[in-house]
């Protein structure tokens, strides 16, 4: 009877072992594994390059794993970009309702070279900027530094402008004189095609002869970026296909005035 007994307080234990086995069953790495992955697809992911969002493209995840009713209505979630900035008129294409007065300025030559021109019974009329005109800001806010891009054929250029105290409208054109005024470099001589070479070459000589000092000092410096554009070499203003973005350099042929 006593062995009987002691196998029958054994008994009870038997369930209450096999109550602990499911337990386990529920697997508690699952719900984890699905919230590591969720941390593996941070929300910068859900942007574009340019930082536009793009929640559409993964809403499926996003509602999953970001908590956008923390956030106002269409916010802006991606690196917001610069500011739309208005330059000054002198920087801008020409524009009557706009332009004060029609700017010239060739960047093949220096920057004390720029006038304004007006037609009149008389011919055309010149007056030089003065100090005034080439100190106003760059923009209608303190802007210390942007990037002018420029693509012509082959060659692809990025114009840096800087400066600390704010950036002044003869800051911007003496940074397009100075990035055009440079030696083309060995690479860059060697995009030009072969079959190009002479027109190139014509252009080079026309402004070694238009120089304002002696010709022989200009044609030892060799080929020059200006040279490239082939004449198209007047500055017609600068801007900016996207908010926020780079500015572009438009250029254009001259047009010879007539003295008559």
């Amino acid at each position: 009877m006593d062995e009987h007994r002691s196998f029958t307080m054994r008994k009870p234990s038997l369930p209450s072992s096999n109550s602990r086995a499911p337990t386990p069953k529920p697997s508690t790495p699952q719900p984890l594994k699905s919230i590591l992955k969720g941390k593996t697809s941070p929300p910068r992911d859900s942007y574009d390059s340019d930082g536009e969002v793009t929640a559409a493209k993964k809403s499926s995840r996003n509602n999953v794993y970001t908590v956008p009713n923390s956030l106002p209505q269409h916010a802006h979630l991606g690196p917001m970009k610069g500011p739309a900035l208005n330059l000054h008129w002198k920087l801008l294409p020409y524009h009557p309702n706009r332009s004060k007065r029609f700017l010239h300025f060739d960047i093949a030559f220096p920057t004390h070279d720029i006038e304004f021109r007006q037609n009149s019974s008389y011919g055309v009329q010149r007056t030089s900027l003065s100090d005034a005109d080439l100190d106003k800001s760059a923009a209608d806010e303190k802007l210390v530094k942007m990037t002018i891009n420029f693509q012509r054929g082959p060659f692809e250029w990025d114009i840096d402008v800087k400066r600390d105290k704010g950036i002044r409208v003869r800051d911007v054109f003496e940074a397009i004189y100075a990035a055009f005024d440079l030696p083309l470099t060995p690479h860059e001589k060697g995009l030009i095609p072969h079959h190009r070479r002479a027109v190139y070459e014509e252009a080079f000589r026309l402004r070694c002869k238009l120089a304002p000092g002696l010709p022989i000092v200009e044609q030892r410096q060799g080929w020059k970026r200006v040279d490239m554009l082939l004449h198209e070499t007047l500055f017609r203003g600068l801007t900016q296909p996207k908010s926020g973005g780079d500015w572009v350099l438009n250029l254009s042929g001259s047009v010879p005035v007539s003295k008559h």
